[in-house]
């Protein structure tokens, strides 16, 4: 039988640089047998019918603003995906574009931003616990009125479940290698400029990534599980639940 396959999509990057930053959500599609296609948004994507399901990673640019040049396409895909019936993960910036096609909003943050490792207020701790997760966000989604919204923080909406899609806020699938693709991005930018202002550096976010490594693997696999369990990826996970 032929493994499940789930497109991942990236922005403004490399189908290489999609790789890096799919993180751990690349390690446990290969523990689980589920074969990774990387796209770019913007450029062609596989006919949605094909897939077994989408995942959806996070940008610099925002869900909610339309002069991004290539974002009108991607709701447009987004959309054949859902009537499909394709399962869509959407991460960051990907939750805050899920949120917004399936009738929620995407906005700007207005000062409830997250920067750094954060704990959340989890409703169902057995699948997202509450952390710490890394957050790196300025916008933040409300989650559409007829999903499950899984976990909260003090500023904003965390996670929601809606059918088989899932959306979060945080990044669930950080690795120390998709922490250096960032660095490079905002190094001696007006983002970096503001880190003093937001309470943390380069040089602490890449130590604390690293020492949290392994712990937030294990989280994010339990994530990853729950939603490949929904989408139909992995119906048995009990014996790779052994090395996680």
């Amino acid at each position: 039988m032929d493994s499940p396959t789930m497109l991942v999509i990236g922005h403004d990057v490399s189908p290489e640089t999609v790789l890096v930053q799919a993180g751990t959500l690349a390690s446990w599609a290969a523990e689980r047998g589920v074969r990774i296609v990387p796209g770019v948004a913007g450029t062609a994507l596989p006919d949605p019918a094909a897939l077994d399901a989408v995942a959806v990673l996070g940008s610099a640019q925002g869900a909610w603003d339309d002069a991004v040049p290539w974002l009108a396409d991607e709701i447009a895909y987004l959309r054949r995906v859902i009537d499909a019936g394709t399962p869509i993960l959407g991460i960051c910036f990907g939750g805050q574009l899920l949120a917004r096609v399936l009738g929620g909003t995407a906005h700007p943050a207005d000062g409830r931003h997250e920067n750094g490792w954060r704990t959340i207020d989890s409703y169902e701790p057995d699948v997202i616990v509450d952390g710490p997760w890394m957050e790196f966000h300025f916008d933040a989604f409300t989650a559409p009125p007829s999903s499950e919204v899984l976990a909260r923080s003090s500023r904003c909406d965390q996670a929601f479940r809606q059918d088989r899609h899932l959306g979060v806020q945080f990044h669930p699938e950080i690795t120390p290698a998709e922490f250096e693709t960032w660095a490079a991005r905002w190094t001696g930018t007006a983002i970096e400029d503001r880190f003093a202002e937001l309470g943390i550096s380069t040089d602490g976010l890449r130590a604390e990534t690293a020492a949290r490594a392994e712990a937030s693997r294990v989280a994010s696999w339990r994530l990853f599980d729950d939603f490949g369990r929904g989408a139909g990826l992995c119906l048995d996970t009990t014996a790779a639940r052994a090395t996680a």
